[in-house]
């Protein structure tokens, strides 16, 4: 009898995880939808703005390291002088 229970609890368990497997895997493909839905524009936009971010941020990136070797540059010169 003990098993009997058992089974029908695990049953009911097994049941009501495919039920909320099923309805998550619902919403996600709902959501996935709205998604692709956007402007193709829209989205060319806003990558060529975050690519012109990028850009920019290299080029502060290098006159920075080109700031350092004129840095060590004088650094160097002073050690050998000692």
């Amino acid at each position: 009898m003990e098993s009997r229970c058992y089974m029908v609890k695990k049953v009911g368990f097994l049941s009501l995880l495919v039920v909320a497997l099923i309805s998550l895997s619902v919403f996600t493909l709902k959501g996935f939808g709205k998604e692709q839905r956007l402007d193709n524009k829209g989205e060319i936009d806003v990558i060529s703005e975050k690519v012109d971010e990028v850009l920019k941020n290299q080029q502060d990136i290098i006159k920075r390291l080109e700031d350092i070797r004129e840095q060590q540059d004088v650094i160097r010169v002073r050690a050998s002088r000692r």
